[in-house]
């Protein structure tokens, strides 16, 4: 059963992460300062925990084109007059109401932050959770949802999307990772544990913490295999060892063999930019070349997880019954989802499995696949969003399962 809603605790609550914080300064120069950070897997997992109520989605779709500005945010102010008006029908407080609206509109009050758009903008909030993040991917419209839950289907789509991969570039003086799909690459934010080059790995595990790299050390394999693994441990354990997502490798050819040799990450594909890669971002080529290996990657991944659904089917282990799937999610017997990028079915999945269906075309539902793909994630499960021509099954939904069905 969810929880009473409490608008109060939207000022207190733990819960409220600190770089959305950051948006709602009221300090003008601070807030020119920040921008919505970019949506990660684990802010998924954060809000799919919500058990209170209602929780408010906003997508809107943005553009790195400053001169949409305006645009944009008169996108995102029709849909909080939207949500106003739902909220307006529920028996709620009218103080919690207002809450929920005043903190919705605290989003995008100065001009820089609508500079510092990608394709997609989405806000969660609810009476104990606020997140603001930009998107990798449009949303396919601009939506404002209220629900018992949060509606994620555009946010798991954005960050597992079959075009989703990363960019690491690594070479002697510096380390980067971008979030990259066809149009797009953005720079990741490292974790402090990321050695910033090679020095800065030399000198945290035996060299002193003030060492410098020297000339014989860039031409040591033992000094560039500590490099590497520091490098490759820390990218796997913060960034993307969590994900599915392909990791393209940026690197002089010479450095391409050493580090898959001492690479542990799933990830890493097998074929690489073997260029100096910021030399490469300079000349604005990385995102071309990466996406030419990352596209073959994807592709043989897709077609990988397909053989292996039909594979798993023929032993009574797949399952594309949309009812059937949701049962077998909120048992835990999902191993790995794939649903059509574009699908959606209004209604939601109770705590026994079954479903139970909205009216067809009402936005302000819950999403069955919604529904499902969290029962998958709680339980460790992997989720792949497939274009609508490569989905296996009746091509809305089709789950591996960990065993066979027991017969009804």
């Amino acid at each position: 059963m969810k929880k009473p809603f409490r608008a109060k605790l939207l000022s207190k609550s733990n819960t409220i992460d600190s770089q959305s914080k950051s948006i709602m300064a009221n300090d003008k120069d601070t807030a020119q300062e920040t921008h919505a950070p970019m949506l990660q897997w684990r802010d998924i997992a954060k809000l799919i925990q919500a058990d209170e109520t209602p929780c408010v989605s906003i997508y809107v779709p943005t553009t790195p084109v400053s001169s949409h500005r305006e645009e944009m945010r008169i996108a995102y102010k029709d849909q909080i007059k939207k949500i106003q008006a739902v909220l307006d029908e529920r028996e709620m407080d009218k103080y919690e109401r207002d809450a929920l609206i005043e903190q919705l509109e605290t989003v995008g009050t100065v001009e820089a932050f609508w500079t510092h758009q990608q394709y997609g903008l989405a806000v969660f909030v609810s009476g104990s959770r606020f997140m603001v993040r930009r998107m990798m991917t449009a949303p396919q419209e601009a939506m404002g949802i209220v629900a018992d839950s949060f509606h994620l289907r555009p946010a798991l789509r954005a960050t597992s999307n079959w075009m989703q991969y990363q960019v690491l570039c690594v070479s002697l003086h510096g380390v980067a990772l971008y979030d990259c799909n066809q149009n797009a690459m953005v720079e990741v934010d490292l974790n402090n544990d990321v050695p910033s080059d090679m020095g800065d790995a030399l000198g945290r595990t035996e060299h002193g913490s003030n060492s410098k790299e020297s000339d014989q050390a860039k031409n040591d394999s033992g000094d560039l295999k500590h490099y590497f693994t520091a490098v490759d441990r820390a990218i796997n354990d913060h960034h993307n060892g969590r994900t599915t997502r392909p990791l393209v490798l940026a690197a002089v050819s010479e450095y391409q063999g050493l580090y898959r040799e001492i690479s542990e990450n799933p990830n890493l594909v097998a074929e690489g930019v073997n260029q100096e890669p910021f030399e490469a971002i300079r000349e604005g080529k990385l995102g071309d070349l990466s996406w030419a290996v990352a596209k073959k990657a994807t592709e043989a991944s897709i077609n990988q997880l397909v053989e292996r659904y039909n594979e798993r089917s023929a032993h009574g282990e797949g399952e594309d019954d949309v009812a059937q799937i949701a049962y077998a999610a909120t048992i835990g017997q999902v191993e790995s989802l794939l649903l059509d990028e574009t699908a959606r079915i209004e209604g939601t999945v109770d705590d026994n499995g079954a479903v139970q269906y909205g009216e067809a075309g009402d936005t302000h539902t819950d999403d069955v696949l919604d529904a499902i793909a969290a029962h998958v994630i709680r339980a460790d499960g992997d989720i792949h969003y497939l274009p609508a021509s490569q989905m296996p099954g009746d091509g809305t939904a089709a789950a591996i399962l960990r065993f066979a069905m027991e017969p009804a």
